[in-house]
């Protein structure tokens, strides 16, 4: 329950806006609860930035601010998920057990549950975005499992009538990196519009500007005897002629055809084409909006060069469609929201070249699913004490059961066409290699779809009594396809003052198995439709205390999970404890007539143990308690704002991860690979960035720099991560074990106009 930016300066407000300000701990927060509450009242350990927190910090995108914030485990993979983040200690293939929600609606993809975090959220849009710490399956049901994003986005039925809003930036980088955000609202009498949108495209870093690992060199991706003469700088067997990298027909010439993102295979490229719209108009209480982004993005360094080809295309793509209504009762004393959201969300690639054993193969895979959902809130403000609220939900779902496949092996998932893998030594002139058929949802058979039913019901009350404030609830989910279950949520809350809060805190969630994990097995990956849903119940206890420099917010907690989920099975329990400090400070500033420093400093420690460890020896989990892995035990986030007279601010941000061991599917570590002599962890490393900003009445100018003093680092692997670190073979450990980071300075320059 912790904001991280500080009011603007008194001296710089005028008199309505000091007015409106309350103390910290007093602002409002819509995410803890599901209903309006000021943050001390939340039954939950919080975050809260506002845009001028991305303003100053130099945010450009939500991946940016992930790596700011406490409690997390942060990994730029460059690859099939941009971001991949770990809350609290739980380590998961991606982002898939933290439920990030778009104004309260949840946005995680519908088939595999990843929260794809990355640059394709309009950021000038954004009024601020509150992380909540801990499970909340009491208020949102399935998946929100160890925390909560919500993004929230500005809402001009909020001006008065008449007025509007433009604001608009762009952006130039190194690595030919250009970006466009705008947003743009307004009201006039009952009726309100709000519009944003974002267009990124990057060539992204070359090979050579991130750290070095044996799997990344650039000469494996045009290596002939992994990937022919096609896509392998090599001889046409029937010609005798020299082929360049890429000449996928071997006629000597590269022709565009054959070009992948505008570049051949055989050569390091990683394009990035990201765009994401939000809309929404207001007709008094009646609301009608949509959200809805697509990335494109290569794989960088996630994979071994030896067994994927970068620069294909993995794309993600999310539209929602709603209709909302808000009605009020008995003098306003009942309040009722009703919404209908349709959704799709689809996940797949183009034109994945993969070398598997002497096998060279050029594919696309796709998934196509679909949601329509109602649901009813209602709050009902009893007394001046007691509040009530409760809700129901009804949601089907279409979701694939595997991939829908093009040019790949015969018999998995949903295969179109005939195969067209090919042994490398037999890929010539007469044999060509193909780039695969683009897949349409036409190609989304019936078959392959699984229709699901989901029901929840839930209770909530939140009393007032004293000093004191107890906050329970406990919903009800049933799935057609799992069963149902209950999680019950429990707060109670102590005000020793208006600036002291002490809070006992007991909460459950589960997570459903993804679709992904049930059904949706290809070579080398396995599915499970037997997967029991995964558990958490958390215990937390949380003190803050604000005072006139400092505000500090300390969190304890343990969480015990139950069947948790990897490798497609329930691997039996884990257990985290952890310990969260949160600082925020509001100094005098040295620098004469400029406005105080402020800043924030978290420390996060985070015990992560499970009961059964993958042997990579045998190929299966087996019973030995140990570490996680993946998870650093100590992390350090620093956060300097320095003003410096009317115009310009200087913003300083430094990360610190301590050596962190290596999760048990990933042959570097030792205690489960039997073969192996020497252990080997992810190094601990630490990143500064800086941001500085110029404003002049309405137009500002700012110029980022991401890693500062171009540290240079590896960073645990994601998934499976097994592609070891013996460079002179190629044993087909896909993900790479540790992934490279950039090691060089990336920079940001931002021009914007705020009306």
């Amino acid at each position: 329950m912790y904001p991280i930016s500080w009011a603007a300066e008194l001296t710089d407000m005028t008199l309505e806006e000091l007015l409106k300000q309350r103390s910290e701990l007093h602002q409002n927060s819509d995410t803890a609860s599901g209903v309006k509450e000021a943050l001390r009242d939340s039954p939950a350990s919080m975050v809260v930035l506002t845009r001028e927190d991305f303003k100053r910090r130099g945010y450009d995108s939500l991946d940016d601010m992930l790596f700011g914030l406490p409690g997390f485990d942060v990994i730029r993979t460059a690859g099939t998920v941009e971001t991949v983040a770990y809350q609290r200690g739980y380590r998961t293939p991606w982002t898939q057990r933290t439920l990030l929600l778009v104004n309260g609606k949840p946005d995680n993809n519908l088939w595999n549950h990843t929260a794809q975090i990355s640059r394709q959220y309009p950021i000038t849009a954004i009024e601020r975005v509150e992380v909540l710490h801990g499970p909340a399956g009491a208020v949102y049901g399935p998946n929100a499992f160890l925390g909560v994003i919500n993004v929230i986005t500005r809402d001009a039925s909020k001006l008065e009538s008449g007025e509007h809003y433009l604001e608009a930036s762009g952006a130039l980088g190194n690595f030919d990196t250009k970006s466009v955000d705008a947003a743009f609202g307004g009201r006039w009498g009952e009726f309100s519009l709000d519009v944003g949108f974002t267009v990124y495209d990057s060539d992204e870093p070359g090979i050579e500007d991130y750290s070095e690992w044996g799997y990344t060199n650039p000469d494996l991706l045009a290596d002939p005897e992994r990937w022919g003469a096609g896509i392998g700088l090599g001889v046409d067997p029937v010609t005798g002629r020299l082929s360049p990298a890429g000449d996928l027909d071997l006629d000597g010439v590269v022709e565009s055809d054959e070009l992948v993102q505008g570049n051949p295979l055989g050569e390091y490229s990683d394009r990035t084409d990201n765009w994401g719209v939000t809309a929404e108009v207001r007709l008094g209480r009646t609301s009608l909006g949509l959200f809805a982004w697509e990335t494109d993005e290569g794989y960088g360094p996630y994979y071994s060069f030896a067994d994927g080809q970068p620069n294909s295309i993995w794309s993600h793509s999310s539209l929602q469609m709603y209709l909302e209504r808000e009605d009020a009762f008995f003098d306003e004393k009942l309040s009722v929201d009703s919404e209908l959201v349709y959704r799709e969300s689809r996940a797949g690639g183009e034109d994945w070249a993969e070398s598997f054993g002497d096998f060279v193969s050029i594919s696309s895979w796709n998934s196509f699913n679909k949601a329509w959902r109602l649901e009813q809130r209602y709050t009902y403000q009893k007394s001046e004490d007691l509040q009530l609220s409760g809700g129901w939900k009804y949601e089907e779902k279409r979701l694939n059961r595997a991939y829908i496949l093009s040019n790949y092996w015969d018999g998995l998932g949903v295969s179109v066409g005939e195969s067209s893998v090919q042994e490398a030594g037999d890929i010539s002139s007469e044999s060509p290699l193909l780039l695969s058929e683009k897949l349409g949802d036409s190609f989304n058979l019936d078959s392959n779809n699984s229709d699901t039913e989901d029901v929840g019901l839930f209770a909530q009350a939140i009393y007032d009594f004293g000093n004191f404030r107890f906050n329970g609830s406990i919903r009800w989910d049933d799935n057609s396809e799992y069963g149902d279950e209950f999680n019950p949520r429990g707060a109670l809350i102590y005000h020793l003052d208006a600036a002291t809060s002490v809070k006992l805190v007991y909460g459950e969630a589960f997570q459903e198995p993804s679709p992904k994990d049930l059904y949706g097995a290809y070579t080398g990956r396995i599915s499970n439709d037997s997967l029991l849903p995964e558990k958490v119940q958390t215990t937390e206890i949380i003190f803050v205390r604000q005072g006139e420099r400092f505000q500090h917010d300390f969190s304890i907690y343990q969480s015990e999970f139950s069947d948790a989920i990897a490798t497609g099975q329930n691997v039996g329990d884990r257990e985290v404890r952890g310990f969260e400090y949160k600082n925020s400070f509001r100094l005098p500033n040295p620098i004469p007539g400029s406005s105080n420093l402020t800043g924030e400093l978290f420390y996060t420690y985070t015990r992560s143990m499970g009961d059964q460890q993958f042997d990579t020896q045998l190929g299966a989990w087996v019973l030995q308690h140990g570490k996680q892995g993946d998870v650093a035990p100590h992390k350090v986030n620093f956060n300097l704002n320095v003003p410096i007279r009317e115009r310009w601010n200087a913003n300083l941000s430094a990360r610190w991860l301590s050596e962190r061991d290596l999760f048990s599917e990933n042959p570097l570590r030792a205690d489960s690979n039997s073969a192996r002599l020497t252990n080997r962890k992810a190094e601990a490393h630490a990143v500064v960035g800086l941001n500085v900003l110029y404003r002049q009445d309405k137009y500002s100018v700012s110029f980022k720099v991401e890693n500062l003093f171009a540290e240079d680092y590896l960073v645990p692997g994601v998934e499976s991560a097994t592609s070891g670190d013996d460079f002179s073979i190629d044993a087909d450990g896909f993900q790479n074990s540790l992934i490279p980071q950039l090691n060089t300075q990336r920079y940001t320059v931002r021009v914007a106009l705020d009306l």
